[in-house]
C-alpha cells in the first residue's frame, strides 16, 4: 500500500506513528502550516496512509517483543549479578528453571484393568486396554 502514497503522505504516516500529532507530523513533512493546520486531519482519512501507519505500528510493537532467548539471556545476566538481591536472583534462577522445563517431571506409570472393566469394554463392544 505504501507504494501508492506519494513520498509526503510516506513521511507524514512515520512522523504520525512518532509523535501522534496530526499538524506537527504534516509540517516535518513538507506540508504548509497554512494547510497542516487547516487539512491535516484529512490525511487520516485516506485509506492508504492509514493502512501504511498501521504497518509501521505493527512492525515497531514486533522489533519490541522480546524473543524467548532475550528473555534467557536477560534472566541469566540478573541471576548472575552480585550486585542484584539475592531473592531478584533466586527468582530469576526460578524463572529460567521453568522456560526450560527443569521441573517437569517425567512419570511412568503402568495401567492395568480390572476383568469388570474388561467385561464391559467386551459388552460395549471395544476392545480391552491391554488387548
Amino acid at each position: 500500500m505504501k507504494d501508492k502514497l506519494n513520498a509526503r503522505q510516506k513521511k507524514f504516516a512515520e512522523y504520525y506513528v512518532q509523535s501522534g500529532n496530526t499538524v506537527q507530523s504534516a509540517i516535518k513533512a513538507g506540508y504548509s502550516e497554512n494547510y497542516a493546520n487547516a487539512r491535516a486531519y484529512e490525511l487520516l482519512e485516506n485509506v492508504g496512509v492509514l493502512e501504511y501507519i498501521k504497518e509501521i505500528s505493527e512492525k515497531l510493537k514486533d522489533e519490541r517483543i522480546m524473543t524467548a532467548k532475550d528473555r534467557q539471556v536477560l534472566l541469566s545476566d540478573i541471576a548472575r549479578d552480585d550486585e542484584n538481591e539475592p531473592n531478584d536472583r533466586i527468582k530469576a534462577v526460578d524463572t529460567l528453571n521453568k522456560m526450560t522445563g527443569e521441573y517437569t517431571v517425567k512419570v511412568d506409570a503402568k495401567v492395568e484393568q480390572s476383568e469388570k472393566l474388561a467385561d464391559v469394554f467386551k459388552q460395549l463392544g471395544g476392545e480391552g486396554l491391554d488387548e
